[in-house]
């Protein structure tokens, strides 16, 4: 292989046709749209406000104008939900969008370092892996009090290792390729090489494996707003509506239960049914 040849050998593989997804990866696709447009203008579309309370409905089923009848203090269930539909999608996000950055950053050290740099890091990131992310996330309430982005900042915490450890094989092999050397022979700066170059090749992988990491973040912030420790009430949040529900569930009033509970693992399992499928069309190992 020439000089020139080993220049333009690496590519971003983002490969495949959206086809390849399947009716199943489609299917993903199509839920996630219909989440992230709910969040998007759910307040706007909620045909009533969702913090109204009138304890004369309270409990109450379906209704003519109230699909999904009411909750435990009388409140519009159809729009608690479409009113919760947006923190329950936007703490995720900020949660990948800040794990996948910090993660991105320590294993492309890792991998470009070596030596030692790699050793340490690799330990710190076995010994922060090794923490809970609840009980940390229980810790910082304490201190700071309960609240989404309190949570969303000791679940950060707790996914970065995870993402670093994940990506570093990766990274180790990307910067071990001939195109890299070929890039250092010709005298180009550390910061070209990862952030043009390198990371572009890494990003099929970053790409999947933050939508499934979406996922565990869905189901993992509703947990924390199960327990109290995420969005406070009475705003609304499918984790919180979880909660609220259990009480009437035990006295035979599972609809606010079941209905957030719903959509919190339809959308965490469309996360990773659409990460798994884009991984394999993109020939992510």
């Amino acid at each position: 292989m020439s000089f020139g040849q080993v220049l333009i050998a690496r590519r971003p593989r983002m490969r495949g046709r959206l086809r390849h997804l399947g009716v199943v990866g489609w299917l993903a696709a199509t839920v996630i749209g219909l989440f992230a447009f709910v969040a998007a203008f759910g307040p706007a579309l909620a045909p009533y406000d969702p913090n109204a309370i009138d304890l004369a409905y309270a409990n109450v089923g379906p209704t003519p104008g109230h699909p999904l009848g009411f909750d435990e203090l009388g409140r519009d269930l159809l729009s608690r939900l479409l009113v919760g539909a947006r923190p329950s999608f936007i703490g995720p996000l900020a949660l990948v969008a800040f794990s996948t950055v910090l993660g991105t950053l320590v294993a492309l050290i890792a991998a470009w370092r070596r030596g030692w740099t790699d050793t340490g890091l690799s330990a710190a990131v076995d010994v922060a892996f090794a923490f809970p992310g609840l009980l940390l996330a229980i810790v910082l309430a304490t201190v700071f009090g309960a609240s989404l982005w309190v949570a969303i900042i000791a679940l950060t915490l707790a996914y970065t290792p995870g993402m670093a450890r994940l990506l570093r094989g990766s990274a180790m092999r990307e910067t071990g390729m001939e195109y890299v050397k070929a890039f250092k022979v010709l005298g180009y700066s550390d910061r070209r090489i990862l952030f043009r170059h390198v990371l572009p090749n890494l990003a099929p992988f970053i790409i999947a494996q933050s939508i499934i990491t979406f996922g565990y973040a869905t189901l993992d912030l509703g947990g924390l707003s199960f327990l109290g420790l995420g969005l406070q009430p009475p705003t609304a949040d499918w984790g919180a509506m979880v909660a609220a529900g259990s009480k009437s569930l035990l006295q035979g009033y599972p609809l606010q239960t079941m209905a957030a509970g719903t959509c919190l693992v339809l959308a965490a399992v469309s996360f990773g049914v659409l990460g798994d499928r884009l991984a394999r069309m993109w020939g992510v190992e």
